[in-house]
């Protein structure tokens, strides 16, 4: 009786039948969709009207790199802003600001400006990392994203709490101002995740779609 051949090893055979059995796995991988609280949902609804007065300030913080915020006694440029967008403690001339509560609705549409700028940047970058990428891993990275900004929407909220009185009303504005922004990318996160379960093409058409709205 004949012996059986041995099969030849054969590596590139091999890495494809890898390759083709991730990518399976890849597809049929069901993706779960977080759903933000209502606390989330309602803070990330609050957004600069139309009809506001400083409307015009997001607008031109989010489109111009470097465009500084004058103030009656102070500026304010991209630099503060980076640390604002941050936890406490905040920069001492932006606190101590005598006109803080007034210039507040100012300071809070660019804050929002650099914030959405920041975003769109930083978006850009990810939609072209994200083209080479399978479902799997897109949809790792999307969850875990949800999870870290989860964690810093939790922490801005002791930070209100910590500096909710009187005397550190700014830090509670700045980091109520955060908790918004983070409420709306939670938000975001979300539906990212949503559009990700129908395919990868369907994620990445939707966020060229967000960015062209910020435009």
């Amino acid at each position: 009786m004949a012996l059986c051949k041995k099969s030849q090893y054969n590596p590139r055979a091999k890495k494809a039948r890898r390759k083709e059995n991730h990518n399976t796995y890849a597809k049929r991988k069901v993706i779960v969709v977080p759903k933000p609280s209502e606390v989330v949902q309602a803070l990330s609804s609050m957004e600069i009207g139309e009809d506001s007065p400083y409307e015009h300030l997001w607008v031109h913080h989010s489109i111009t790199p470097g465009l500084a915020l004058e103030l009656s006694g102070t500026t304010l440029t991209d630099a503060d802003f980076e640390v604002m967008m941050s936890h406490p403690p905040y920069p001492s001339h932006i606190i101590s600001l005598s006109s803080f509560e007034n210039d507040w609705p100012k300071i809070s549409a660019a804050f929002h400006g650099y914030a959405t700028q920041t975003f769109i940047t930083e978006q850009k970058k990810w939609i072209e990392e994200a083209g080479i990428c399978d479902r799997a891993t897109l949809s790792s990275e999307l969850i875990q994203s949800y999870q870290i900004l989860m964690q810093e929407w939790e922490k801005f909220g002791v930070d209100m709490q910590e500096h909710g009185n009187p005397d550190s009303l700014p830090m509670e504005f700045i980091a109520f101002q955060n908790r918004l922004w983070t409420s709306r990318r939670l938000m975001w996160l979300a539906e990212d995740l949503e559009n990700l379960a129908k395919g990868t093409e369907a994620l990445l058409v939707a966020l060229r779609a967000q960015i062209s709205h910020f435009r």
